[in-house]
C-alpha cells in the first residue's frame, strides 16, 4: 500500500442530471457546449487531429459542425494554411478534417455529458470557472497512460504519463486517463477496471491535474507562475510557506501514524484479515464467529482509543473497505502523496527536486479530498490543506471574477435524489 490510491472514492460520482446539484450541471453543460472536451473512448474519438510543420491541433465535433464554434474554428485553420494557398486551401483542410471526423466515429452526447459531469465533480467551480474562461483544451482517455492523446513526437518523454497539465504561453491544457471505461455495463470488459475503478481514477487524475491548474497563479497579463513556487526567486524554488507546509505535515502525519499504532490498528488489522479469509471459505461457521467476535473486540477497543487520543479514525469509501483497512490505507496513501516518487521528479539541483514535489503535494490536495474526505484530509495535512482551500482557491475565485456557484443540495433535493436511486436501476458501474 506504498503506492497511490487511484480506485477508491470517499463518495459516488453523479453521472446523471437528475442527480448533480443545478449549479454544476450548468458548468458541465457549458463544459461540453464549448467544444474542448476532447475524448479518446477507445474505437472512438469525438476530436481529430490536424498537425503541419511546426503545429499540432486537435478539433473537437463541436468545434467544427457548431455554428457558433465553427468560425472561431475556420479561422484557427486559416493560421496554419500557408497564404499563397488561399481560400482554396483553407477550404481543403476543412474537408479533411470533416472526412477524419467520420473516420473518429463520435462520442454520444449522453456519454460527453458523463464525462463533463465527473470532471466538473473532481474540482472546486471556481476552477471549472477558469477552465471554461481560458479555453483550457481537456483530453480525456479510456487507456491507463495520456500517450494516445498525444502527438507522436510527445510520446517518448510524456506518454507514459497517468495525466498532465500543460501550460504555455497561449494556452493550457489537461491530460487524464481512465484506465478502463467509467461507464461500463455488461460482461464483456475490454479493462479490469471498466466500471467503477475506472469512474475512480478519472475523478482522482483530474483532481490532481485540475489542482495543478488551479495553483497557476494569474495576473492580467497571464500566467505569472505556480502560488506553490517562489515567486521572488529567478530559479525554481518552494513557496516560502508550502515547502515548510509540507515538511510540517510530514512530521503531523508520522505523529498520527503512531498515535493510531498506539490505538491498536495493527491488531484491528490482524483480526480483520483473519475474518476476510474465513468470510472466503468458511463462512458461519464457529472459526469464523470466532474471528468476527474477536474483530468486533479490536474494533471496539481501537475506536474508544482513537476517541480518547482525538484523533479521525471514520472514513467512508466506496468500493467499501473494513474500518482497520481503510485507516491504513489511509495513513500509506497520504504520506506518499506528500512525497511522491518518480524519475520525473528528478533533479540535479536539490532544490529544484524538493520544488517540483512541492508543487505535486499542493496538486494533490484536492485528489485527496475526493478519496478521504475534507475532514481526512484537513486532519492529516492540516498545512497543505488551509494553504489550497485558504490561499489557491481565493486566488482562482478572484481571478474568474464572478460569483462562485453554492453546489450544496437542499434537504429536499437530497431526499429526491436518494429516493430516485434507491428506487430505479442501478447502474453497473456503482460499486455493489
Amino acid at each position: 500500500m506504498t503506492a497511490n490510491q487511484y480506485h477508491l472514492l470517499a463518495f459516488i460520482p453523479a453521472t446523471e442530471a437528475w442527480e448533480m446539484p443545478p449549479p454544476l450541471e450548468a458548468l458541465a453543460q457549458a463544459l461540453v457546449a464549448s467544444g474542448k472536451l476532447r475524448i479518446h473512448a477507445d474505437a472512438q474519438r469525438n476530436y481529430v487531429r490536424y498537425g503541419s510543420s511546426g503545429t499540432d491541433k486537435t478539433f473537437t465535433q463541436r468545434e467544427l459542425t457548431d455554428p457558433k464554434l465553427a468560425p472561431a474554428t475556420r479561422s484557427e485553420v486559416a493560421r496554419h494554411v500557408a497564404p499563397a494557398q488561399g481560400a482554396q486551401g483553407i477550404a481543403d483542410v476543412w474537408d479533411y478534417l470533416l472526412r477524419e471526423l467520420k473516420k473518429a466515429r463520435g462520442i454520444s452526447l449522453q456519454k460527453e455529458l458523463r464525462v463533463a459531469r465527473v470532471l466538473v465533480q473532481s474540482a472546486h467551480p471556481s476552477v471549472i470557472q477558469l477552465l471554461l474562461q481560458s479555453g483550457t483544451e481537456l483530453f480525456i482517455s479510456y487507456s491507463h497512460n495520456v500517450a494516445e492523446l498525444m502527438a507522436v513526437h510527445e510520446w517518448e518523454n510524456l506518454g507514459t504519463a497517468s495525466g498532465l497539465q500543460a501550460t504555455e504561453t497561449t494556452s493550457t491544457a489537461v491530460y487524464v486517463s481512465a484506465g478502463g471505461d467509467p461507464f461500463f455495463e455488461g460482461e464483456h470488459k475490454t479493462y479490469v477496471t471498466d466500471g467503477f475503478p475506472a469512474l475512480a481514477r478519472m475523478v482522482v487524475i483530474a483532481g490532481q491535474e485540475l489542482g495543478h491548474f488551479a495553483d497557476l497563479r494569474r495576473g492580467a497579463r497571464g500566467i505569472l507562475g505556480r502560488h506553490s513556487t517562489d515567486a521572488a526567486h529567478s530559479q525554481l524554488r518552494a513557496s516560502p510557506i508550502a515547502g515548510p507546509a509540507r515538511i510540517h505535515d510530514q512530521r503531523h502525519l508520522a505523529r498520527l501514524a503512531a498515535q493510531y499504532d498506539a490505538a491498536g490498528l495493527r491488531a484491528l488489522c490482524r483480526a480483520e484479515t483473519a475474518v476476510a479469509f474465513y468470510h472466503a471459505r468458511l463462512r458461519y461457521t464457529p472459526p469464523w464467529m470466532v474471528c468476527q467476535l474477536r474483530r468486533l473486540i479490536r474494533w471496539a477497543r481501537f475506536t474508544r482509543a482513537c476517541k480518547r487520543l482525538n484523533i479521525h479514525p471514520h472514513f467512508t469509501l466506496h468500493p467499501y473497505h473494513r474500518h482497520g483497512d481503510a485507516v491504513a490505507r489511509y495513513l500509506a496513501d497520504m504520506a506518499f502523496n506528500l512525497a511522491p516518487d518518480a524519475d520525473i521528479y528528478r533533479n540535479a539541483d536539490p532544490l529544484v527536486e524538493e520544488a517540483i514535489i512541492v508543487l505535486e503535494a499542493v496538486a494533490r490536495v484536492p485528489q485527496q479530498v475526493h478519496k478521504w474526505g475534507h475532514d481526512g484530509v484537513a486532519a492529516g495535512w492540516p498545512k497543505l490543506y488551509r494553504f489550497y482551500y485558504g490561499t489557491i482557491i481565493p486566488a482562482c475565485q478572484t481571478a474568474a471574477g464572478q460569483p462562485t456557484p453554492d453546489i450544496a443540495l437542499t434537504a429536499t433535493q437530497r431526499l429526491r435524489i436518494a429516493l430516485r436511486r434507491h428506487l430505479r436501476k442501478r447502474p453497473d458501474y456503482y460499486p455493489s
